[in-house]
């Protein structure tokens, strides 16, 4: 399943594993404090895990250095992380996402100023308002809401989603927009 370098190897007893249970097997072994799980786990997840503190935060070394303490917080809470609650692309990027969200609001406080980066002021709704968001969420063309979800959910690229989705990028950026546009008049009512 594992060699010493942390990486997974598909055998008869891993041949039906998949991404995400990979991940959740690198986690547990990060509650055990092995730490080439660690480093594979990053390895797997630094990439995407920059790309949405980047989208975010709009500062390279200010992303780079939340994405660190990300996978810090991710290290001392390992064992914290249930599979029935959710995916562990997720969790982490969840994570992430509150660092990020947190440096945002120290600069807030520090600047003085109210201008948050593009990306986090498009975002619609309080976290505590999940069931709004979710009901207007499913109101939105299945494209739409596949779109916003790997974007946002997942922490995707228009790129990424893109070659996924096999659509081309401006239909992506075209599709995102128009469901954030959605979302917030969907919120208004």
């Amino acid at each position: 399943m594992f060699d010493g370098t942390g990486f997974i190897h598909l055998s008869d007893s891993t041949a039906g594993m998949t991404a995400e249970d990979g991940l959740a097997a690198l986690l547990r072994r990060c509650a055990e404090r092995d730490p080439l799980a660690l480093r594979a786990l990053y390895d797997a997840m630094a990439p995407t895990m920059l790309g949405v503190a980047l989208r975010l935060l709009r500062n390279r070394p200010h992303a780079e250095e939340t994405l660190q303490d990300a996978f810090l917080q991710i290290w001392r809470n390992a064992d914290r992380f249930d599979t029935q609650r959710g995916s562990p692309k997720a969790w982490m990027i969840g994570i992430l996402r509150y660092r990020a969200l947190d440096r945002l609001e120290n600069e807030k406080r520090h600047t003085g100023t109210d201008e948050l980066p593009d990306v986090a002021a498009e975002l619609p709704v309080d976290i505590e308002d999940s069931r709004a968001l979710s009901s207007c969420i499913n109101e939105l063309p299945e494209n739409w809401r596949r779109s916003v979800m790997l974007s946002y959910v997942e922490g995707y690229s228009h790129s990424e989603i893109a070659d996924l989705t096999k659509t081309p990028l401006g239909t992506i950026k075209s599709w995102i927009v128009r469901s954030l546009d959605a979302l917030k008049k969907c919120l208004e009512r």
